[in-house]
């Protein structure tokens, strides 16, 4: 799996879930206090890409409360997501 970077130095993994059918996952810093609900500074999101290098839609944050790598955090749910749902794994070939 391909981990890029966006715009503002987020890391994220974005992958074909099915045919025609995109997905998004990134880790969000949130320095504001009145942004962090939850108290954790960092958030796991995920949301839908209408088309790829396009997300669209409202993301769904999970805060994350562990020490490992933002790396490792993407890889960690990218392959769970696909494992759970039945979809084939991004590969290096895909550019995912």
């Amino acid at each position: 799996m391909h981990i890029q970077r966006d715009g503002t130095n987020q890391p994220y993994i974005e992958w074909q879930q099915t045919p025609g059918h995109y997905k998004r996952a990134w880790i969000q810093r949130k320095a504001d206090p009145g942004k962090d609900w939850a108290g954790a500074e960092r958030y796991l999101n995920v949301v839908r890409c209408g088309t790829p290098g396009h997300p669209g839609g409202n993301p769904t944050d999970f805060p994350i409360f562990n020490n490992l790598s933002d790396e490792q955090i993407l890889r960690a749910f990218v392959h769970s997501a696909c494992a759970i749902t039945g979809c084939a794994l991004p590969g290096e070939a895909d550019n995912a």
